[in-house]
């Protein structure tokens, strides 16, 4: 989805708002890509969360904040071995 580069965070929003509206049976590769990019540090939180507070997109501040829940332990490790 976001090889090997610090993504636009339009780009990253996209792939989250896609994640959002999916039904339960495609969340999971979404939900991989988008926890891949956080873990490796190629999308720069920051900037993501100012552009959803910015454009008033509190669901999908809110369905960040759980995925960023859910993959807390990885982040707090450095990410996970291949």
């Amino acid at each position: 989805m976001f090889e090997d580069q610090v993504q636009d965070p339009k780009v990253f929003i996209a792939a989250l708002r896609e994640f959002h509206e999916a039904d339960a049976a495609r969340r999971g590769g979404l939900a991989n890509g988008l926890s891949d990019a956080i873990i490796t540090k190629r999308v720069d939180l920051a900037a993501v969360r100012h552009a959803l507070l910015d454009g008033g997109e509190h669901e999908l501040m809110d369905t960040l904040d759980r995925l960023i829940d859910l993959i807390e332990p990885y982040i707090e490790e450095g990410g996970v071995e291949e």
